[in-house]
C-alpha cells in the first residue's frame, strides 16, 4: 500500500535543533517509516504546520491508501490533534488510530471518569476546578492530586502534583490556572503502582501484557508517580526507574484490569491502538485473593507514542510482536474497520 506518515512539523525544528547543539534526536515517524519499508509499503512523509490552508491543499492533494496518524499535536498544541483527525474525516481520508470524537473524549480527563463512572470502570473520586469555579466535587479526602486538565505527556505534573492539605491544594490550583490556562483536576491520590496496558484491535480488542514502571526503589522523598521529570529528565531518580512485567499479580486481578481495559477503550470510542494508565494497590502482606487488590485507571490515550522503546511496544514485543510487526497490525486494523 501507498502510505503517508502524517506528523507534527514541530518535530522537524526540535530534530534541527538538538543537532546544531551535538545530540541525537530520534523521532518516532522515522522508526515507524523504516518499519513501513522492511514491510514493503511505499512511503511518504506530510509535516502539518499551522498554515492551515497549506495542510488542507497537501493533504486533499494526497492520494495514499492509508495516512499513518503520528500527528499527536499541531504546532506543538495537543489539543489540536483531534482537530488534525477532524480535518482527514470530513476530507474523507482513512487514516490510523482514534477518531476526532474519541481524541476528544479521552483528553477531556473528567468528561472521561464521568463516563467510567456510568460503565463501571473503576476511577480515582475527583473534582473539578475553573477560575474559582467548582464545575464537580466528589467527597475527596487527602491526599490530592492535582493536574491540568486537557494536558498529555504529564505536562504539569511535578512533585508538588500531591497536596496534603487545603493551602497546597489552593497554591496548586492557582499554579495550574495561571500556567497553563485550563481547569484543574483534582483526584483522590492512589498511592500504588503504575501499570500501562496497551490495547490493539477494534471488533475483539486485545489486551496485551501489563506493564509496570517500577517507582519502588525510589528515595522516600521522591514522589512515585510519572511526572514530566521522570519522563523527560534523564538525571531524574524517576527517568532511571526501570520499567518492567510484573509476575506477581493473580490471574483474577489480570483478567478485572483487563475487562475494564477494554471498557475503557469501547467507552471512550478508541481505536486500532491505544494505552490505558491504571493504578494498582497491592494487599498489604501475602495475600494472593484476588478480591483483596484494587485497581483505578487514571485515563485513555489515543495514538500512544510509538516509540520503539515505549511502553506500547515493549508490551507488543512480550506478546511476540516485532516493531514492524505492531506497526503491521495497527495498519490491518486501520484498513479493515468500515469507515
Amino acid at each position: 500500500m501507498n502510505i503517508t506518515l502524517l506528523y507534527d512539523a514541530l518535530e522537524d525544528d526540535h530534530k534541527a535543533e538538538a543537532e546544531a547543539s551535538g545530540e541525537k534526536l530520534p523521532l518516532v515517524y522515522e522508526s515507524v517509516s523504516q518499519s513501513l519499508d522492511k514491510l514493503g509499503h511505499p512511503v511518504k512523509l506530510l509535516a502539518a504546520s499551522a498554515r492551515i490552508r497549506d495542510l488542507v491543499s497537501k493533504i486533499a492533494s494526497d492520494e495514499s491508501d492509508l495516512i499513518f496518524n503520528l500527528c499527536e499535536s499541531l504546532a506543538g498544541v495537543s489539543h489540536h490533534e483531534q482537530n488534525v483527525a477532524s480535518l482527514l474525516e470530513l476530507m474523507g481520508k482513512r487514516f490510523t488510530g482514534a477518531p476526532a470524537f474519541g481524541l476528544a473524549l479521552a483528553q477531556d480527563k473528567a468528561l472521561s471518569k464521568k463516563l467510567f463512572s456510568f460503565h463501571s470502570v473503576p476511577y480515582p473520586k475527583f473534582s473539578i476546578m475553573n477560575a474559582g469555579q467548582v464545575e464537580w466535587a466528589d467527597n475527596l479526602e487527602f491526599p490530592l492530586f492535582v493536574k491540568p486538565l486537557n494536558q498529555d505527556a504529564s505536562i504539569g505534573i511535578d512533585a508538588n502534583s500531591i497536596v496534603n492539605d487545603v493551602k497546597e491544594l489552593m497554591e496548586r490550583i492557582s499554579y495550574i490556572t495561571t500556567e497553563f490556562r485550563t481547569a484543574a483536576l483534582v483526584e483522590e491520590y492512589v498511592e500504588g503502582r503504575e501499570i500501562y496496558a496497551g490495547v490493539l484491535g477494534n471488533e475483539k480488542p486485545e489486551v496485551l501484557p501489563l506493564l509496570e514502571w517500577d517507582f519502588s526503589k525510589l528515595p522516600s522523598d521522591e514522589p512515585k508517580i510519572a511526572s514530566s521529570e521522570a519522563k523527560w529528565d534523564k538525571k531524574s531518580a524517576g527517568y532511571k526507574a526501570p520499567e518492567r512485567f510484573p509476575d506477581d499479580i493473580p490471574e483474577g486481578v489480570i483478567e478485572r484490569i483487563k475487562e475494564a481495559v477494554v471498557s475503557t477503550y469501547q467507552t471512550l470510542k478508541l481505536r486500532d491502538y491505544a494505552r490505558v494508565d491504571l493504578r494498582l494497590v497491592s494487599p498489604k502482606g501475602k495475600s494472593k485473593s484476588p478480591d483483596s487488590w484494587d485497581f483505578y485507571v487514571i485515563e485513555g490515550n489515543p495514538n500512544p507514542h510509538l516509540d520503539p522503546k515505549g511502553e506500547l511496544s515493549l508490551a507488543a514485543q512480550k506478546q511476540g510482536l516485532s516493531y514492524p510487526d505492531l506497526i503491521d497490525r495497527i495498519i490491518q486494523s486501520a484498513m479493515q474497520r468500515p469507515e
